[in-house]
């Protein structure tokens, strides 16, 4: 039986499992919500979303930005391979999220997260928002230290 061949862009998730290698599983997704994030302007590269709900923070945490490279350009690898070493979500820009977890239903529900937060984020936009606050966001890393 003849298998499929790899995607073009499988080494995004070999990038992500070299730098986390407690990761069981890797997941890259297209979402809508998250490819309208990344193609955003004059948004925090380091961090794109705000803690909009404590999930996020529990899921997510802080959402770089991938500089965009065309799809299966190795170029991309290294951008992925150097932000992944710090995080274990990143946006990809122009393309869309690249989401590691312990196990596929961790990194299912990472990515998830993810794309609900973008969701909430694009619904929001031009309406006075009440995001958590650090001192909010402190409280639910140190409840949930472990879940980012």
């Amino acid at each position: 039986m003849a298998s499929d061949k790899p995607t073009k862009e499988s080494f995004l998730h070999l990038a992500v499992y070299d730098q986390r290698p407690g990761s069981g599983a890797v997941v890259h997704l297209h979402a809508t919500y998250s490819v309208a994030v990344s193609v955003l302007a004059d948004l925090d590269p380091a961090d794109l979303l705000p803690p909009i709900t404590a999930y996020y923070v529990m899921r997510v945490g802080k959402l770089p930005l991938v500089p965009f490279y065309a799809p299966g350009d190795m170029k991309l690898a290294e951008a992925v391979r150097g932000t992944a070493s710090a995080h274990h979500a990143m946006l990809l820009a122009n393309h869309g999220p690249v989401v590691a977890g312990s196990d596929l239903s961790a990194a299912l529900d990472a990515a998830e997260e993810l794309e609900e937060t973008a969701r909430l984020f694009m619904l929001l936009q031009g309406q006075r928002t009440r995001y958590l606050t650090d001192g909010q966001v402190a409280g639910v890393r140190a409840a949930f230290p472990n879940d980012v």
